[in-house]
């Protein structure tokens, strides 16, 4: 079989809207082979989503005539996207839209990009293992106020300030969430967690401002005995 008989179909599934958009028709051909292994492979590049590589999987049974090939799986290779909702430019933890902090260390996560947020009154960022989770399961949740601390690690908080969103640039969307290092002491080691940032109006209109899928890392800290400078 060579690549010039192999036509490829791909449709692109918007997460939040449904919309679908054809990006192989049939015309297409791989453009390699893994070698003997009968996973074929074409690079898709586009401007919101820089390039991934997509396999096909194809058992080849033989047979002098096939009908119709299907795609068992396909994976893609994420390099770097730039999404216009999520974070755009981050400092500190941040790397695009992917969250990484350690255990043992005051988190201190700035997010910018999201937006004019002026609208809103309030802001909540949330971190889950599975979006289907209790809030009361939440690893951790926190608001824009001075005591702004409700969960940590499926718990009530040491102390609600501990933990807070402070807003930076309403009109830009630019904000700050801060853990203090008394809580997150006790943090799990856990990675793939999923994230959201909603805003709240004073209408009660609830608005997704950010959403990272197996986004948010937490990782071990190395020294754990330590005391302040007097």
């Amino acid at each position: 079989m060579t690549l010039a008989e192999i036509n490829l179909y791909l449709t692109a599934v918007h997460k939040t809207t449904g919309a679908r958009t054809v990006i192989w028709d049939g015309t297409q051909n791989p453009t390699f082979e893994v070698t003997n292994t009968g996973a074929y492979g074409r690079i898709y590049t586009s401007a919101d989503f820089d390039t991934y590589v997509y396999f096909a999987a194809a058992n080849y049974t033989g047979a002098t005539t096939l009908d119709q090939d299907w795609i068992t799986g396909a994976a893609s290779v994420e390099t770097t996207v730039s999404l216009s909702t999520p974070v755009a430019t981050v400092t500190a933890a941040v790397s695009g839209s992917t969250i990484t902090v350690y255990r043992g260390t005051t988190w201190i996560i700035a997010l910018t990009g999201l937006g004019n947020i002026s609208a809103y009154d309030t802001i909540y960022f949330s971190v889950k293992r599975y979006p289907t989770d209790s809030e009361d399961d939440a690893i951790l949740r926190v608001y824009n106020d001075a005591s702004g601390l409700l969960r940590f690690n499926g718990a009530a908080p040491t102390a609600a300030t501990n933990g807070t969103i402070t807003i930076d640039d309403a009109t830009a969307g630019d904000i700050t969430i801060t853990i203090q290092e008394a809580e997150t002491s006790g943090a799990p080691i856990l990675d793939c967690l999923d994230y959201d940032i909603k805003g709240v109006d004073d209408d009660g209109n609830v608005i997704m401002l950010a959403y990272g899928t197996e986004k948010f890392t937490i990782t071990a800290d190395i020294t754990q005995a330590y005391t302040s400078p007097a």
